[in-house]
């Protein structure tokens, strides 16, 4: 499709917005030092610190930010557009505080940009998570006493009597274990999975240094990054063909292919996602690496935990020693439980006290980057959604917009984007 319902505006969007997500921003400039690391799990300092690198390619423009959006207001551009266009470029006002929060050492600021982005723990989630961690110590409180009671202190205070997420929905897990041991097993099914959704216009990236161990995608360049051999034979757990396999589907057949798919709309905005695009995004990405690998919990469970103790959602604001402290407890049993012998739960629960607090300093209790709550919350909501109305799976594709956001669903069809819902 040739024209565009927003080609005006699409290119003027990026030049004022970040060209690069925030996340993916924290990842590259985030510094811990190794001796940091060392003191902290020898218990040497109370919580490590976090610097980072000055200067990106994070385009802070404000001023700029709030200009467009006073033309967007007054031109003869559909309504619906105009109305996607701002909320959009609201966001970015608040991605743009938030990264100079961060920059400033503003804990207390970069939590709240933070909340206004993605929202903070919700109560509800919580009881879901107080409810399988309480069943998860009754059957391992003797094996694990110390570390059950240290849990139980915290998931009591929660009610778990009005539950209403049915954790029975996920399919089995796959046990199949045959290791994936080169990159070059990585790249031919990440390739293949291109080949086979037609996305000829996105590359793969091995990474060059030595800070990434996870795969990623980058909408706005079209790549597909990927660490390299070290990384991948560095990681805490071996990664199984399956899971390679779910991974591709994940990065590629979700991610990149929503962006994909998006070039073939009336709609511009799509490739890069609509205001608060992301649970939907990150729970259908999960939801189909869940059909291939199977599942035993929601995805993104674990962060969700670790975010609900950071914040204090029982009432008690922790900082990374208090969070790190009770994920490892819940992982010293979680491993025990999946049989997982290659993986100590201090460096799980030092990976995921890393992702939550990075923004911030690390040192102030209660305050994190809240991104990671959209995986499990999206996630629930996309099962939900798909055993509701099982025949609109193939419209999530369209771009990249939130299923579970009514105003999106309805501007989309309003637009002729969505047929079928």
């Amino acid at each position: 499709m040739s024209e565009k319902l927003d080609d005006l505006w699409f290119d003027k969007l990026r030049s004022v917005s970040g060209h690069v997500d925030e996340s993916i921003w924290l990842q590259d400039h985030i510094r811990i030092a190794h001796e940091e690391r060392e003191l902290f799990l020898d218990n040497e300092i109370e919580n490590p610190r976090f610097s980072y690198r000055k200067g990106s390619e994070v385009n802070m423009a404000p001023v700029q930010i709030e200009e467009l959006r006073q033309t967007l207001a007054n031109s003869d551009t559909h309504t619906i557009v105009t109305d996607l266009y701002d909320k959009k470029l609201e966001k970015e006002v608040i991605r743009n505080s938030l990264i100079e929060a961060s920059l400033n050492g503003n804990d207390e600021e970069f939590f709240a940009q933070a909340v206004a982005l993605y929202g903070k723990p919700r109560k509800k989630f919580f009881s879901y998570i107080a409810l399988r961690v309480g069943q998860l110590c009754d059957s391992y409180e003797t094996s694990f006493p110390m570390e059950t009671k240290r849990l139980r202190k915290v998931m009591s205070k929660i009610s778990t009597t009005d539950v209403e997420i049915d954790v029975t929905v996920l399919p089995p897990v796959n046990t199949t274990n045959e290791s994936v041991e080169s990159i070059e097993q990585v790249i031919k099914v990440f390739q293949a999975t291109l080949d086979r959704l037609e996305i000829n216009d996105w590359t793969l990236k091995v990474d060059d240094t030595s800070h990434r161990n996870r795969f990623s995608v980058d909408a706005f360049k079209k790549l597909v990054l990927l660490p390299n051999q070290e990384q991948l034979k560095n990681r805490a757990s071996k990664l199984t063909t399956t899971q390679l396999e779910a991974l591709a589907e994940h990065e590629i057949g979700v991610h990149a292919r929503r962006a994909h798919e998006a070039s073939k709309t009336s709609l511009n905005i799509l490739r890069i996602g609509l205001d608060d695009y992301l649970p939907g995004e990150e729970g259908l990405a999960g939801y189909v690496q869940q059909q291939i690998e199977g599942a035993e919990e929601f995805y993104g469970f674990d962060r969700y935990l670790a975010a609900c103790l950071a914040v204090g959602v029982d009432g008690v604001p922790r900082d990374f020693r208090a969070v790190f402290s009770l994920m490892t407890d819940y992982y010293s049993i979680k491993f025990k439980e999946d049989s997982v012998i290659d993986k100590a739960p201090f460096r799980a629960a030092w990976d995921v006290c890393v992702r939550i607090f990075r923004g911030t300093t690390g040192q102030t209790a209660g305050c994190i980057y809240t991104k990671d709550i959209v995986y499990m919350e999206g996630n629930i909501g996309i099962w939900n959604l798909l055993t509701e109305k099982p025949h609109v799976f193939e419209s999530l594709f369209v771009g990249k917009f939130n299923p579970l956001i009514t105003r999106h669903v309805r501007s989309l069809q309003t637009l002729e984007i969505l047929k079928e819902w």
